[in-house]
């Protein structure tokens, strides 16, 4: 009879091992669905929930005010907001709204970027107030990109500032845009207080030699211009900059050279002339984005000589890009505008003749730096002389376009920052090969 007792005593505790496993089971894969239930709510906004507006898709507590909304506003500051009734959107605004809206007053422009902190509602008005929105809270992912061209542009008044204004679509009625058009239009007829347009030089490089008692002057004289433009490209992802590229452009370039060398000379580059190119910042509709281009440039010449010439060496004309991203790109394109013609030639002749160009380009949000690029690079001809005797006397001129540039690179905010230098690389193309008889 003990016998059979002890072995139900043990089968007893070998069924309460497994009533208590199963038990402990069910525990853990109830606790394990709860946790999955909780890191579901956890996970990135569902970017089904959020908006889009052109190439941005914003987070989805983003409120575009439209022009009723604005129109409804009685004070603005950066620490509240005043709606006197009450419009289709009012009853959106909650905390956690982030109010992006653009207000023209005469030929002021007003921008809104704001986070709701708290909203009082009181007999029909909503009294809003904010603090700073900050990058993650207004864009999730997109990009940004296009071309600033100062040819038809004038800075017009943003937040009490003189800078350039670019719409972005879908944060501007066309009504407000065509207001703002009007307003650039005006200031481009009236004044020009900051411009960033077209520079134009004529600049003669003194070659003076010493040759025995005799003093020699020979000179370089360099003349043209070109159009600077800005390419830019700016690219958001999980509410963080993730690059940043632009394309420095000197577009509808000029450039005429003559040469009068009295004797040979040696090689020598010049120093580059420098002129400022003043340019108001560069805002991108009420996004709190800004452009802050900072750009100098200017004509340089190297020569040597094996004898004296008197030429007219280069016309030409076109483009040159220098892209400063995580991959960058030179290239030029250039043309013959006009035939060269040679008054007198002894010897050898060669030169480099054209525009360098140093900039870098900062970008913020609101007051917040969050990116920087630029370069020093050059645009130039390489022209070759020579004169052959036999058979006969004649010209050989050979023409290269040439591109150069050292960069560097860095956005994004520690520790998401991203730098990078890349140092001086170039590239050349040829132009035209002639031969002259004389």
């Amino acid at each position: 009879m003990k016998s059979n007792f002890n072995y139900f005593k043990k089968y007893k505790r070998f069924f309460n091992f497994i009533f208590l496993s199963i038990f402990a089971a069910l525990i853990f894969v109830s606790c394990s669905q709860d946790n999955l239930a909780e890191d579901t709510t956890n996970t990135p906004t569902d970017p089904g929930n959020l908006k889009t507006l052109g190439n941005l898709t914003l987070q989805k507590n983003v409120i575009i005010l439209d022009d009723e909304s604005v129109s409804a506003i009685s004070t603005l500051d950066d620490q509240s907001i005043t709606f006197n009734k009450a419009t289709d959107q009012t009853d959106e605004i909650k905390a956690g709204s982030v109010l992006v809206g653009t207000r023209i007053e005469g030929d002021n422009v007003k921008t809104i970027l704001s986070k709701v902190t708290a909203v009082t509602k009181t007999n029909n008005q909503y009294f809003v107030q904010t603090s700073s929105a900050k990058l993650e809270e207004f864009i999730y992912s997109g990009t940004l990109s296009g071309v600033y061209d100062p040819s038809d542009k004038a800075p017009i008044n943003v937040n009490g500032k003189m800078v350039n204004y670019i719409p972005v679509e879908g944060f501007i009625s066309q009504e407000l845009n065509n207001k703002i058009i009007n307003i650039e239009a005006k200031n481009l007829s009236d004044q020009k207080l900051i411009t960033f347009n077209r520079f134009n030089f004529d600049k003669t490089f003194p070659l003076n030699q010493q040759v025995g008692p005799v003093a020699l002057a020979s000179s370089v004289n360099v003349k043209g211009g070109a159009t600077p433009k800005i390419d830019y490209n700016i690219t958001f992802s999980w509410g963080h900059l993730t690059n940043f590229s632009v394309n420095f452009i000197l577009d509808d370039i000029a450039l005429q050279s003559t040469a009068n060398i009295q004797a040979s000379v040696g090689y020598t580059v010049s120093t580059t002339d420098f002129l400022n190119i003043p340019i108001a910042p560069i805002v991108l509709g009420p996004t709190g984005l800004v452009l802050s281009p900072t750009v100098s440039a200017g004509p340089f010449v190297g020569i040597a000589a094996t004898g004296k010439a008197k030429v007219n060496l280069l016309d030409l004309g076109g483009t040159a890009n220098f892209l400063v991203s995580k991959n960058p790109a030179l290239h030029i394109s250039l043309e013959k505008k006009s035939d060269f013609s040679i008054t007198s030639l002894e010897g050898n002749l060669s030169a480099e003749v054209g525009l360098e160009a140093k900039g870098a380009v900062g970008l913020q949000f609101l007051t917040v730096p969050i990116a920087n690029s630029g370069l020093r690079g050059r645009a130039s001809a390489l022209a070759s002389l020579g004169v052959q005797l036999i058979p006969q006397r004649k010209g050989i001129l050979d023409v290269k376009a040439k591109i150069q540039a050292d960069m560097f690179y860095g956005f994004g905010v520690f520790p998401l920052r991203v730098e990078g230098t890349i140092p001086l690389f170039q590239r050349e193309y040829p132009l035209y090969h002639k031969e002259l008889v004389f």
